[in-house]
């Protein structure tokens, strides 16, 4: 599972890379969103952007509507975005919503919504999710993506340290440089987070990086 130390730090990014990565390598490669706010209409449905870039960065898998089962239109967090229509997320269909994508495929990308401890459904954070994922599939690992700019020490450090403390522990760290504009820590972050987390870094995914750049990390998922 691909989650985040925070909202807008290029979890979506970093997994279509990777989800290119393994596909040009052979692999037959599944996409899961379990749920989306910030949705749009088109031609009568519900889009989510992030679950439709990582579809066809998978190579259009399974059907699209699988990708993403609940999808909201308010710019909230999901469980908000529900209320804003009057609904609830399905706490119990996040989880069974994968059981699509646990056949024929090599490899299944999953991504959440917001940092590891944002609330999917009322009482329900992504690190639940992650845990009952991690029974309903056997076995799940999760990958920390982060904002490669000044304050991400922190936010990393106290992600993995949380994760860990609730019998989470990541198999990896990717820094996203998610601007052009690189303030000057973006060089010293990957060096200064080894420093003090086990959590290894894996590698740090330019701006505009394309599957390539992610190839020398993607292999060790």
């Amino acid at each position: 599972m691909i989650a985040g130390t925070d909202t807008d730090v290029g979890k979506t990014f970093v997994g279509c890379l990777v989800a290119e990565s393994f596909r040009y390598s052979g692999s037959q490669v599944g996409v899961y969103k379990p749920v989306a706010s910030d949705c749009h209409a088109e031609a009568g449905e519900r889009i989510a952007d992030d679950a439709r870039k990582l579809w066809n960065a998978a190579g259009k898998p399974g059907v699209l509507a699988d990708v993403c089962p609940q999808k909201f239109l308010a710019p909230l967090a999901p469980p908000n975005a529900a209320r804003a229509e009057g609904k609830t997320v399905d706490a119990e269909l996040l989880v069974s919503g994968v059981d699509p994508w646990k056949q024929g495929y090599d490899i299944l990308i999953v991504e959440g919504a917001g940092g590891l401890f944002s609330p999917l459904a009322d009482g329900f954070l992504n690190a639940d999710l992650i845990k009952q994922l991690a029974r309903s599939l056997g076995t799940i690992d999760v990958l920390i993506v982060a904002a490669n700019r000044l304050g991400t020490i922190h936010q990393t450090l106290a992600t993995c340290t949380a994760a860990k403390a609730i019998g989470i522990t990541p198999i990896g760290i990717v820094l996203s440089d998610v601007s052009n504009s690189l303030d000057p820590s973006a060089d010293e972050n990957a060096a200064e987070i080894s420093r003090y987390s086990d959590v290894p870094v894996l590698g740090r995914v330019p701006y505009g990086a394309t599957r390539s750049d992610v190839a020398t990390w993607a292999d060790r998922l």
